[in-house]
C-alpha cells in the first residue's frame, strides 16, 4: 500500500515507518524537520498524490513549548488538511494519532475506572482539546464520504531513551503536573504495531482506540495504587479489583476488537527495559 506518513522524522513516527516498510508499504514522509508544513493545504495535498492511505502523526506534542494558539492551529488544521487531501486523492483511509489525553486524562480524577474509549470526553487544555477536535473532525469526515478514519489514542508512549531513563524505578515517576498518571504507559512499538493494524484491519468506518500496556508502570497491586491515589473512585463494573493484580486502569477493548491489536510490551517483560536494567546493574558495580 502507498502511504503518506507526517510527522515521519519524530519519535513515534521513526519507527511507525520502519514498521511500516517492513511490512512491505511503500511509505512517503511529511515532517516539519525536512521544511514541511501541515497547515499548508497544498503543501499536504502535493505530498498526498497518489498515496492509498494516509498516516497523521505530525502536530505538537503537548502543551510545553509553543503557545496554545499554534498548539490548536497546527493540530486541528493540520488535521482538516490532511482529511481534505485524503478525499481529493481518493485515499481509502486516515489514520491519525490522537492520544489519550482528547479524552481529558490528567486534568481531573476519572468518573469510573478502567477508562474507556466510551469515557465522556472533557478536555480543557489545548492539547488535548486540539486531540478531541481533531476526532470530531474525523467522524464528520467519515460520515460525510465514507472514508476510515481511525483515531488512535495512546497514553504516555515510552521509547528507548525514556525506558533507559527508567532503569532500576520500579514505579512510573509522578506527570509533570505532579498528579498520579493511573500508572498508564505504552511502547513505541506497540504503537506502531497499532498504525499498521489499523491499515491492514477491514474496513471500521469511524472508530477512536485507546492503546496502553495491560499492566500498571509499577510492581505495586493495582487496588493498592487507586486506594493510596484514587479512593473515591470506583470500577464501572462494581467489581473488585483482583488481589495482588497489577491490570491496567485504561481498557483497550476497542483497539482489540476491532483492530486486532493488543500491546505486546509490559512494564516486566520487555527487552529493551531489561537491557536497560542490565546497563545499569552494571554501572553500580
Amino acid at each position: 500500500m502507498k502511504i503518506l506518513l507526517t510527522g515521519d522524522r519524530g519519535r513515534i513516527g521513526g519507527p511507525t515507518r520502519a514498521v511500516l516498510e517492513a511490512a512491505g508499504h511503500d511509505v512517503r514522509g511529511f515532517d516539519a524537520a525536512a521544511g514541511d508544513d501541515v497547515r499548508d493545504a497544498q503543501a499536504v495535498l502535493a505530498a498526498a498524490a497518489g498515496a492509498e492511505a494516509i498516516v497523521h502523526l505530525a502536530g505538537l506534542p503537548d502543551d510545553l513549548g509553543a503557545p496554545p494558539a499554534d498548539v490548536v492551529a497546527v493540530n486541528v488544521l493540520g488535521t482538516h488538511h490532511v482529511l481534505l487531501a485524503a478525499e481529493a486523492v481518493g485515499a481509502q483511509r486516515v489514520v491519525y494519532a490522537s492520544s489519550g489525553k482528547a479524552l481529558g486524562m490528567l486534568e481531573q480524577p476519572p468518573e469510573y475506572l478502567p477508562i474507556d474509549d466510551a469515557y465522556p470526553a472533557v478536555p480543557r487544555r489545548p492539547y488535548g482539546l486540539s486531540k478531541w477536535l481533531s476526532e470530531r473532525l474525523c467522524q464528520a469526515f467519515t460520515e460525510r464520504t465514507g472514508i476510515a478514519t481511525i483515531c488512535l489514542r495512546p497514553v504516555r508512549v515510552l521509547d528507548g531513551e525514556a525506558w533507559e531513563a527508567l532503569a532500576g524505578v520500579d514505579e512510573l515517576p509522578p506527570a509533570r503536573e505532579g498528579s498520579w498518571h493511573l500508572g498508564v504507559f505504552v511502547d513505541v512499538d506497540d504503537v506502531a504495531d497499532a498504525v499498521v493494524a489499523s491499515l491492514e484491519c477491514p474496513d471500521p468506518g469511524h472508530v477512536r482506540a485507546l492503546l496502553c500496556a495491560a499492566d500498571v508502570g509499577s510492581t505495586r497491586p493495582t487496588a493498592e495504587l487507586v486506594a493510596e491515589h484514587l479512593p473515591g473512585v470506583r470500577r464501572r463494573d462494581g467489581a473488585a479489583y483482583e488481589p495482588g493484580s497489577r491490570q491496567s486502569l485504561v481498557d483497550t477493548s476497542t483497539a482489540r476488537d476491532v483492530l486486532g491489536w493488543t500491546a505486546r510490551r509490559s512494564w516486566d517483560n520487555r527487552n529493551r527495559r531489561e537491557a536497560a536494567l542490565a546497563v545499569a546493574e552494571g554501572g553500580r558495580r
